[in-house]
């Protein structure tokens, strides 16, 4: 009767410990069996059936498998199959312990036994066969481990490159990446000239003071790196001194003397070559793995990318400078202008009051009217030169002196402002009631400007017996509770095609041009922006002949 699996919390104290299934019926054969192992360092773990002997496999390092004739002969065909296709029995090495019993050769084949000791199975045979095994296991595992660890600095040399947008930066960390990753005395990288990356070189050497790669002759390493590219192969030398290297005189001419061994990777954007890279020892001979070509061109292939990208960045970011330094040069412009006209216009509209007050004699009725001309487009431009100027620190971003107000005192003050203006058109201006504080958090100058643009423009467009309401109130909306401010006209109206466009600068509705109405058209862009700021939102409801009503939400505080 075969001795059942031992208890794992038994058989698991050493994390580092290995073991090998067992099992065998005899008990003769699993004692010699036992023997074997434990000298050659394996824990033996019995198993009854190939139950068993998956958990063992799922829950321990078995890295062997021994089974018996008998044990063979009782397991059913389609399970030891099935086992055999889990991903951690897969690889298992198996000795099959035959002893007298004929060997069922294909069945051997299907189950994947390869291993087997005939006969009277004797312990120097065992061992032979167990020490045979292990060695290729551990020397199997020792490359897979490398293999791993190679990867994970590979991995690390291509963080660091998407790390930065600098190419030459890259450049300095690739060369020393893959030299101290691959074990090598020398690498550089050189790119050829292409205007999706900057012509450059970098080099790094294991020894400070070594002298560096020389500069391959530029068309040779450019025809080479082409034809790799083409392949999606890379070349490597493995003794540059022998003549037996096939690859040896493929290699561009221009190759110290004292180097032995080479691996030439083209740099490639899609089916584009950017560069090379070239990785060089000289110790010695050296047969360099497929895990180590395979992973200098993953290496290279993701240098090649980032140094697109960030010679993309580094275009866009000095253009955006470029941009922010002209920006700057047009607002300082404009202000200088706008003291510059100021300052004249100033005097202008300060003599023609005089004048216009008989300060300087009696005025003759025709000319009076040629003066109140001149005053009215004075106070154009000089409306003109504040909206220019509002558009330019608006564009600048120019901070907002944030403070507490009260919206609704706001709003009286504009209105007391133009009421006269509105008296004077005969025209109704009305503030209706306002049931609460309207508390906002915002620029009192800028909001007093966004109203005061609107209140105008409503006056403005209405005609002689119309009205304009100004509607308050606090309301709940999806991004919680926000101030409304209606300001409602019974004015010309706008055409429904030129809503759309009424924030463009400059844009002035089609009627309101053939109508003659003055305006310069950047009042609404101008309130636009401010209220954006703000983190409101503004809206237009217009029809021609029946009037406008504009709708502006402020975040409530």
């Amino acid at each position: 009767m075969p001795t059942a699996l031992l208890p794992l919390q038994e058989t698991s104290g050493d994390a580092g410990a290995q073991y090998a299934v067992v099992a065998v019926n005899n008990d003769g054969l699993r004692a010699t069996a036992d023997a074997v192992l434990c000298a050659a360092g394996l824990a033996p773990v019995h198993a009854r059936d190939e139950y068993e002997a998956l958990r063992a496999i799922s829950e321990l390092d078995v890295v062997l498998g021994i089974i018996d004739a008998d044990m063979l002969a009782s397991a059913r065909p389609e399970q030891f199959r099935r086992l055999r296709q889990e991903p951690s029995v897969a690889g298992l090495p198996v000795i099959l312990l035959s002893g007298d019993a004929e060997l069922d050769i294909e069945r051997m084949v299907q189950l994947s036994i390869t291993h087997f000791v005939g006969g009277n199975v004797e312990g120097t045979d065992l061992a032979n066969r167990v020490s045979l095994i292990l060695a290729g296991t551990r020397a199997t595992r020792r490359r897979k481990i490398a293999a791993a660890r190679l990867r994970d600095k590979a991995r690390a040399v291509s963080a660091a490159l998407r790390g930065t947008n600098d190419p030459q930066q890259m450049a300095a960390l690739a060369v020393q990446g893959l030299g101290e990753t691959f074990g090598a005395c020398h690498v550089r990288i050189e790119t050829f000239p292409d205007e999706r990356v900057p012509e450059l070189t970098a080099s790094w050497s294991l020894a400070d003071d070594a002298a560096g790669l020389p500069s391959l002759p530029l068309a040779e390493a450019k025809t080479l790196s082409t034809s790799l590219c083409e392949r999606d192969d890379i070349l490597r030398v493995e003794d540059h001194s022998s003549p037996d290297d096939p690859d040896r005189a493929v290699f561009p001419a221009g190759v110290p003397a004292q180097l032995r061994t080479s691996v030439f990777a083209p740099l490639a954007h899609g089916d584009q070559v950017l560069g090379y890279v070239w990785i060089a020892g000289t110790a010695g001979a050296r047969r360099w793995s497929r895990t180590e070509l395979s992973l200098i061109q993953h290496v290279c292939g993701n240098l090649a990318h980032c140094l697109v990208q960030g010679h993309v960045i580094t275009a866009q970011r000095e253009v955006l400078s470029r941009l922010r330094e002209l920006d700057q040069a047009k607002t300082d412009f404009v202000a200088t202008v706008n003291h510059e006209l100021r300052t004249p216009l100033t005097s202008i509209t300060g003599y023609l009051e005089l004048i216009l007050d008989g300060s300087g004699g009696e005025i003759p009725p025709r000319m009076r009217k040629m003066l109140e001309i001149v005053g009215r487009n004075a106070t154009r431009l000089d409306q003109l030169i504040s909206d220019l100027l509002t558009i330019s620190r608006t564009d600048a971003h120019a901070g907002l002196a944030v403070e507490e107000l009260d919206l609704g005192e706001l709003l009286e003050t504009v209105a007391a402002s133009l009421a006269p203006a509105a008296a004077a058109s005969e025209i109704t201006l009305q503030l209706g009631p306002v049931p609460a504080p309207l508390l906002v958090d915002g620029d009192k100058a800028q909001l007093e400007q966004v109203f005061t643009n609107l209140l105008s423009n409503a006056v403005k467009f209405t005609l002689p017996g119309g009205t304009v309401d100004v509607l308050s109130a606090v309301v709940s909306t999806d991004a919680g509770a926000q101030v409304r401010v209606q300001v409602a006209d019974s004015g010309i109206g706008i055409p429904e095609a030129d809503i759309p466009k009424l924030f463009r600068r400059f844009f002035r509705a089609s009627n309101a041009t053939s109508a003659a109405i003055p305006g310069t058209g950047l009042g609404l862009a101008i309130v636009q922006d401010i209220v954006l700021q703000h983190g409101g939102e503004l809206d237009i409801d217009s029809t021609v002949g029946c009037g406008t009503t504009v709708t502006v939400h402020i975040p409530a505080r």
